[in-house]
């Protein structure tokens, strides 16, 4: 394509005009910039990024524009109270409520043994059945001594006769005294040896020492037993008792009667309690009490069980409770903002305990007390504070 001379003049012209709109855009965006953040903040002319791309020149521009324009607008807020939400400190009823783990015991739990070591004869009870107390289980090899006490009643019969007839004799003078002590010590000996033999008999009879529940048998008849021996083990499963341990923080809140709710794995039944026995000392290892609950409704539960305690303590009885998110770190611990005549006050706080949403404070504030619980970062100490009422 051929171009003439006027068109090439032409052409000429158009770019030196361009040339010269781009000379007066950067003197006056370098203008602004000076007025804005001062002469200093680019080392690099911005003419000659504009030279390039306008797009470019407006892009490096607004992160500065945008911080002049928040710097103004900041400083025209510094004399407006700064609003915060507050909560006004008032006493209220609090349950705090405690999760542990405890372990089911039965109600009363033995295992028989055998109080002399002999032959094991008869067996009585079937293995898991129910007994009743007093009722006999196992049987001993008591051949000997009951031969030993027919022995005894035989010199019994001649011990009798004996003080029979000096009863007769000392009377009439015909015995001293001392022969007539005689024969009644002899008689009263025999009877007391008649009892002991009776007792050793007796304990050749097992008898359930209370209603329950036998498990496995563990030895069969014919087996030779002692005292090491377990027979069988015999449980009363009518009421299941519940060990858990607590923080000895809340020792001096935990009371025989109170309320308390467990769980098993395995059944998804919610089972209710109540607070029987405290330990009267705290375990010195583990630095907790140890409570005892029972259950009087224990459809289901065995003996040995893993528990997932929930117990209700009693009602708060002193100090307040408080947003959680009004206690905010001090360099005396914790703190929280108590707003006063429209400042903000930093204010030391001691921390009791805690739940998902609330704290406890036992010392520092006083009901009434209006405690900022939003805007924290922003608030300073002495800073005008607009309370808005939660």
């Amino acid at each position: 394509m051929l171009i003439n001379g006027d068109q090439a003049g032409r052409m000429a012209q158009k770019k030196h005009l361009a040339k010269a709109q781009w000379r007066q855009k950067t003197v006056k965006i370098d203008r602004d910039f000076s007025l804005r953040i001062g002469a200093s903040a680019l080392p690099i002319a911005v003419s000659m990024i504009l030279q390039k791309s306008s797009l470019l020149c407006h892009l490096v521009a607004l992160p500065f524009l945008m911080a002049s324009a928040f710097a103004e607008s900041g400083a025209k807020s510094t004399t407006d109270p700064l609003n915060a939400e507050v909560y006004v400190v008032k006493r209220a009823p609090f349950a705090q409520t405690l999760s542990t783990v405890g372990t089911l015991r039965a109600n009363e739990a033995v295992t028989l043994v055998s109080e002399l070591p002999r032959r094991l004869v008869k067996i009585h009870v079937t293995e898991g059945s129910e007994v009743a107390a007093g009722e006999l289980l196992f049987k001993l090899d008591d051949s000997d001594l009951m031969a030993e006490l027919s022995e005894i009643d035989a010199r019994m019969k001649l011990a009798d006769i004996n003080k029979t007839r000096a009863d007769n004799l000392l009377p009439r003078k015909a015995i001293s005294q001392q022969e007539f002590d005689s024969s009644t010590s002899a008689l009263d000996l025999l009877k007391e040896q008649r009892n002991t033999k009776s007792v050793q008999i007796a304990k050749t009879e097992i008898r359930a020492p209370f209603a329950g529940r036998v498990g496995i048998r563990q030895v069969s008849e014919g087996a030779f037993v002692s005292p090491a021996v377990p027979l069988i083990h015999l449980q009363d499963v009518s009421q299941i008792k519940v060990d858990f341990p607590l923080p000895e923080r809340y020792s001096s809140e935990i009371r025989c009667g109170q309320q308390f709710t467990f769980t098993v794995a395995g059944n998804g039944q919610t089972f209710d309690g109540v607070v029987t026995v405290i330990e009267p000392a705290i375990d010195a290892t583990t630095r907790s009490l140890l409570v005892r609950g029972l259950c009087t409704t224990p459809q289901g539960l065995l003996p040995g069980g893993f528990a997932e305690v929930t117990l209700t303590l009693d009602g708060l009885a002193n100090g307040f409770m408080v947003p959680s998110q009004a206690v905010i770190p001090s360099p005396r611990g914790q703190a929280v903002y108590v707003i006063e005549g429209g400042k903000a006050k930093l204010r030391t706080v001691e921390i009791g305990t805690r739940t998902d949403d609330q704290v406890q404070i036992l010392r520092g504030l006083n009901e009434g007390d209006a405690i900022a619980i939003t805007n924290l970062l922003r608030i300073r100490p002495d800073l005008a504070v607009s309370p808005l009422m939660k």
